[in-house]
């Protein structure tokens, strides 16, 4: 699923890291832990293909559908913790928007489409509303907070919100930074 070779990334002039290689497979549980500065987002940033590394090579199934949780969040709007969860007001249309834009480039076939596509059919799925209220629940908020406004919640809430949404996609990789 994912194969990480010889990868090398430098920021600043300090080497973050050198000569990393791993795979992850189907099934795998990882967990990349080290002081902060270290370079774990770093990392995350180029295997999300948002940073090119210095050397080496990062090489993804086409078919593989990549949860992400950031250190840091964006902000929150009106939206309730039910709508964060399910993506509506965020995910959902931003995914549409960018499924938009590589259909009308013609990129249909490319795994960043596939990828969008899943993860939209994911969170437009009748059942998704009956899983984020599970994934939720099993977070630790009651049913009272599905409706309540996320921006009353504290950060760490939120957090939570959004893993649910990730859970309820069930991505094949899952980085939580």
């Amino acid at each position: 699923m994912l194969i990480i070779r010889d990868l090398k990334m430098s920021l600043g002039g300090r080497t973050l890291f050198e000569n990393a290689s791993f795979s992850v497979n189907y099934g795998d549980r990882v967990a990349l832990v080290g002081p902060n500065g270290a370079g774990k987002s770093t990392l995350f940033s180029i295997i999300l293909k948002q940073k090119e590394p210095d050397t080496g090579v990062v090489e993804r199934d086409e078919w593989t559908m990549v949860g992400y949780l950031p250190q840091e969040a964006e902000s929150i709007g009106e939206e309730s913790v039910m709508d964060v969860a399910t993506g509506r007001v965020d995910e959902l249309p931003r995914l549409e928007k960018r499924l938009h834009e590589l259909e009308a480039a013609g990129d249909v076939a490319c795994p960043e489409y596939l990828e969008a596509h899943a993860k939209h059919d994911a969170l437009n799925d009748s059942q998704a509303e009956i899983k984020a209220k599970k994934m939720l629940r099993g977070l630790g908020f009651r049913e009272t907070d599905f409706d309540r406004p996320a921006r009353e919640m504290s950060g760490g809430w939120i957090m939570r919100a959004r893993l649910a949404r990730l859970l309820v996609m069930e991505p094949d990789l899952l980085l939580l930074d």
